[in-house]
């Protein structure tokens, strides 16, 4: 009898509505590693308690969640549901984002533009062209390519001027290089004066170092002199190209913020989610 009421108590704890439930308890928690686990399990269990898509968005989610955005690009969508391919193409499509994929985002979006599905989720598919056109400063794609040539852009004014306004105090990393061969230029260029003065004053006084040993005869104080002025001469040149696409990396991780945080590409999967995801209405 003990044996019998210990293995209903051990099915009990692990019906699919209990492990569901668990489930989003620990995604609610954040705990989104754990929650695919558990995912799985109820998948293995009961393969017909939840749908394919269900399983998809909800992998999908945590996926994103756990910042595990290439896992996400494995996902096969070619048997996926109409109805769910396009809110679920947008864990895909921002996946490229962190990934700094935008081209390979602007292919991906152009998959479904026009897709059943696609009226119903417009705002979201905007938004994300939006993203890609202000993150390449261009309301326009270069090759003319209508996904980019929208007038809803004009709605986001602002955030285009202010898209241009930093894409303006970007450099030119070959321009860092080649400033960088007069000493303390490369810097300069990219807007490090502080490094710029310094680097000046090291190798200018290397120079005048290793010509004076030179002058008077010092061979091995102006071979070593010589040595050490030439690798800091070497380091300005390399310094103001990796200064200014630093520079470069720090702007567009700005600009990318801005743009989360006003597009708020995140809340539309936070809603793709809680519409078609285990935590929706259907299981809670």
């Amino acid at each position: 009898m003990a044996f019998a009421a210990s293995a209903a108590q051990l099915y009990d704890d692990f019906t699919p509505k209990k492990i569901s439930s668990f489930t989003c308890d620990l995604i609610q928690k954040g705990e989104y590693y754990r929650a695919y686990s558990e995912l799985l399990r109820l998948n293995s269990f009961y393969p017909s308690y939840i749908s394919n898509s269900t399983f998809d968005v909800t992998a999908s989610y945590l996926f994103y969640k756990s910042k595990k955005y290439n896992d996400i690009l494995k996902f096969d969508l070619s048997g996926t549901n109409e109805n769910i391919i396009v809110p679920l193409s947008l864990f895909r499509i921002d996946s490229l984002f962190k990934l700094n994929r935008e081209d390979d985002s602007v292919i991906e979006l152009s998959k479904f533009i026009g897709r059943n599905g696609s009226k119903e989720y417009g705002s979201y598919l905007h938004k994300r062209k939006v993203y890609i056109s202000a993150l390449k400063n261009k309301p326009y794609d270069e090759r003319g390519d209508e996904l980019l040539n929208y007038s809803g852009l004009l709605n986001y004014k602002e955030l285009f001027e202010y898209s241009t306004s930093v894409h303006a105090n970007m450099k030119k990393p070959f321009l860092g290089a080649l400033a960088g061969i007069i000493p303390g230029m490369g810097y300069l260029y990219a807007g490090e004066k502080g490094t710029a003065i310094v680097s000046i004053i090291i190798i200018g006084t290397g120079s005048a170092v290793t010509y004076a040993s030179y002058k008077n005869e010092l061979s091995a104080l102006s071979i070593i002199s010589g040595t050490i002025t030439f690798f800091f001469y070497g380091g300005s040149v390399v310094g103001g190209y990796m200064q200014c696409k630093k520079n470069n990396e720090y702007l567009t991780h700005i600009l990318e913020q801005r743009l989360e945080r006003e597009l708020m590409l995140d809340r539309d999967l936070d809603e793709v989610y809680f519409k078609f995801g285990l935590c929706s209405n259907d299981f809670r």
